[in-house]
């Protein structure tokens, strides 16, 4: 497995497809998954990019410290890695947290080797209330693989059907992260406020929001205004596992985003 070791000791996972000549596109997954939640759309993107796909600290095959559990540390992974595989050029896409992080990156190094950025589903503040932070956390500590299983079902939307053996594996997946690490990022991700960076981004912007995701209509006209040179696509069908259940379409944007830029 290829590893990048961190100046901090960690080791972070990478995946890798595609001709090392290709444009490039830099994938990070939301919390708690990992690269292998990319699966339907990597082979496919590859066969025109060269496809990097990164397990963030604590996550997936990546290093499990307790070191450096926060979004701005995530950032600094980012730049390590951007600077460590020679990309000058690249389209990062961000799912879920992986957007976060990615904006942790801007308000840190600016848009240093970035082309374009693609926000999958995730918006700039998600605070609602302390009740509803303690209750995530106590599901987490209680009954933790249980409560994968119901957020990764519900995730899926109500449209796509999806077998019990999908949500088994994707759950287990989760569970490689361990649950201080991730409740260290359910706090911090509740509580981190990045409507500040949106000005800060004038590379061209795709914002990706679905019909049942976590992204509502004002939220995604909120990043629209905040974000110059953005465009925004709907997906009509999914919920937050919208990289899974549109595959097809995600890719298609994909494509035509990043090859407008990159080639």
């Amino acid at each position: 497995m290829p590893y990048l070791v961190t100046p901090d000791k960690t080791p972070l996972y990478y995946h890798q497809e595609g001709d090392l000549t290709n444009p490039e596109i830099l994938f990070i997954h939301g919390e708690p998954f990992n690269t292998k939640f990319w699966a339907k759309n990597i082979s496919t993107l590859s066969r025109d990019f060269r496809i990097i796909s990164l397990d963030v600290r604590g996550r997936g095959e990546s290093g499990k410290t307790d070191n450096g559990q926060t979004l701005d540390q995530m950032g600094r992974d980012l730049r390590f890695v951007i600077e460590t595989l020679g990309l000058k050029n690249v389209v990062v896409v961000g799912w879920s947290m992986g957007a976060a992080i990615i904006w942790s990156y801007i308000r840190q190094f600016g848009e240093l080797g970035i082309a374009g950025f693609v926000d999958v589903d995730q918006r700039p503040y998600r605070f609602r209330s302390y009740d509803e932070l303690e209750s995530r956390l106590a599901s987490l500590g209680e009954k933790r693989l249980a409560s994968h299983r119901s957020t990764i079902e519900e995730y899926f939307g109500p449209e796509f059907p999806v077998a019990s053996e999908t949500i088994d594996w994707m759950a287990y997946e989760c569970m490689k992260t361990p649950t201080s690490i991730h409740r260290a990022a359910v706090i911090e991700s509740y509580t981190a406020d990045y409507r500040p960076v949106l000005p800060m981004i004038n590379v061209p912007s795709l914002i990706l929001w679905a019909k049942y995701g976590v992204i509502s209509s004002d939220w995604a006209k909120f990043l629209n205004n905040n974000i110059r040179n953005s465009r925004l696509v709907y997906f009509e069908h999914s919920g937050h596992m919208l990289p899974w259940t549109e595959p097809d379409k995600f890719n298609q944007e994909i494509r035509q985003f990043a090859s407008q830029l990159i080639t």
